[in-house]
């Protein structure tokens, strides 16, 4: 074999070895992912809200924020031209969403061991604590069985003490306990959904008992204005990439069990991202 042959052989060899690699840090992000970096930057924004400008590293801990949402910023740029497309696609690969993941959570960490904001111990959420989580998948009257599972994420974190013990993305389950169906025009659909389960991480589940108080289409941040600060950048792309929920929730809570009805000949309908408002019904034990 001449040089020239080995040369060129060698050569397509590296190409075909090379392709798969580049494949992978080209990889197309998914809905999760996006999901995933919300949640990061919902708990960015909790630890950035209990930084006085006092502190000693306040203007390092700050440039190194606006940093990150100038990266969210360009993110979402490249988002929104994805889904303008045609075909639409997300517009984000998964290496640029994994490192910018990494950087949130590396300044998280910093602020919160500066701060002495990471809960250990033992602890105790109050009954009557509200949790607000969002809806991993759509929940209709028209599909719904009883016994159904329903999954959830924290949507905002929740403290005890100034300190997070549930933060952003903590999954929560719930199961489908009473069913009816529309019927036009004299029924409207219901809906009786109970949560049941939260599972601090990958390994652990706890018992939990709570009930739906409140159905709304975004988060609602409360008077705390910072609370709606980097993550807010990309909040308003969310309902794009996970299919949107303006206009499209119906059905409304009624009292305090939980249960969702809709107007009379419509069924209940629920599409992934909705917010649903829980209210424990009994104090839940967060030891860690």
């Amino acid at each position: 074999m001449t040089k020239f042959a080995t040369l060129s052989l060698c050569l397509g060899l590296a190409l075909v070895v090379a392709r798969p690699a580049a494949a992978q840090g080209t990889q197309a992000a998914t809905t999760q992912d996006i999901q995933r970096l919300q949640y990061d930057l919902q708990n960015l924004d909790d630890s950035l809200s209990a930084l006085s400008t006092s502190h000693p590293r306040y203007q390092e801990f700050q440039d190194r924020a606006n940093d990150i949402r100038d990266e969210v910023t360009y993110l979402k740029v490249q988002i929104r031209r994805g889904q303008q497309s045609k075909p639409p696609v997300l517009g984000a690969t998964r290496s640029e969403v994994e490192d910018l993941r990494q950087s949130i959570a590396t300044l998280q960490s910093d602020i919160d061991n500066a701060l002495n904001r990471r809960f250990s111990g033992s602890g105790t959420l109050a009954e009557g604590t509200e949790i607000q989580v969002r809806l991993e998948q759509p929940l209709s009257s028209k599909t719904a069985q009883v016994e159904d599972r329903v999954d959830a994420s924290v949507a905002l974190p929740v403290q005890l003490d100034g300190r997070v013990v549930l933060p952003a993305g903590t999954r929560v389950r719930g199961v489908v306990s009473g069913v009816q169906r529309a019927e036009r025009p004299v029924k409207g659909g219901r809906l009786d959904v109970r949560f049941d389960s939260i599972f601090p991480d990958d390994r652990t589940r706890k018992d939990m008992r709570a009930s739906v108080v409140s159905v709304k289409e975004n988060l609602d941040l409360g008077d705390n204005a910072k609370r709606a600060g980097i993550g807010a950048v990309l909040g308003g792309v969310i309902g794009q990439v996970i299919g949107g929920t303006k206009g499209a929730i119906i059905g409304a809570v009624l009292g305090g069990g939980g249960a969702l009805a809709a107007k009379l000949g419509e069924d209940v309908d629920l599409p992934a991202g909705t917010i649903l408002t829980l209210r424990l019904e009994r104090a839940l034990d967060v030891t860690r």
